[in-house]
């Protein structure tokens, strides 16, 4: 940058708001990219802190990486006039007055006219709006916790069963309605370097997770119901 070879510097982001807070008072940086979207929250205190800082927040994943792409009778309701969810998604990241920018991923050009039309559109969500979605994800919260917390205490299953990821794919789907998404997430546990151990298939019936889990869940039962829910027809 001393030698104008480089007009800005920026970084990409995938930690908590305590690094984050860190990161922009640095001072290193004049924008950040990191993920937020309407199920990804645990950010936005960091991003107001930047914005208060003047760093720009570039958004990436505002559709959640595709899984806000498709359509849930759950989540389409939150907001009676937006019958669309990416358009949802998209709308909702851009009413936080600390991002700068959303950064949206497409693979067809009616998603990039979609998308053109959301940002162009001069209206945003109202107060009243954004607090429906607080109301009506906060209930969705407290459903799933109902399922599995995702506290992690199951863990580690003697034949590597990803308990808490097969369940969070499976909220994904008997709570918020992405039904497209929790059976593309469970088909991917297990198929990569990234996605390491077992599907609710390998489970060996043994009940060692059911002795360690706080919330006491029948968690043979419920990996079955997983199973039979997403797996691939």
């Amino acid at each position: 940058q001393n030698q104008g070879l480089v007009k800005h510097v920026c970084c990409s982001f995938h930690d908590n708001n305590v690094a984050l807070r860190k990161i922009v008072d640095s001072g290193m940086f004049e924008a950040i990219t990191l993920q937020y979207n309407i199920l990804d929250r645990q950010l936005e205190d960091g991003i107001a802190h930047a914005h208060a800082k003047g760093v720009g927040v570039v958004v990436m994943g505002p559709v959640a990486g595709g899984r806000l792409g498709t359509s849930s009778d759950v989540l389409n309701s939150m907001i009676p006039n937006i019958r669309r969810l990416p358009e949802l998604a998209l709308r909702f990241v851009l009413a936080n007055p600390n991002v700068s920018v959303a950064l949206s991923g497409m693979s067809e050009i009616s998603q990039v006219d979609e998308n053109a039309a959301t940002a162009s559109d001069p209206s945003v969500l109202s107060q009243a709006d954004l607090a429906a979605i607080d109301e009506h994800l906060a209930r969705l919260k407290k459903m799933a916790d109902l399922y599995c917390t995702g506290c992690g205490y199951c863990m580690p299953c003697p034949n590597d069963v990803q308990i808490p990821k097969i369940f969070d794919r499976y909220n994904r789907g008997r709570v918020y309605g992405l039904w497209d998404a929790a059976k593309a997430g469970y088909a991917a546990i297990g198929a990569s370097e990234w996605e390491k151990g077992n599907r609710a298939d390998a489970c060996i019936d043994c009940g060692a997770c059911e002795t360690k889990c706080p919330q006491k869940l029948p968690i043979r039962k419920q990996l079955k119901e997983a199973h039979a829910a997403l797996k691939k027809d």
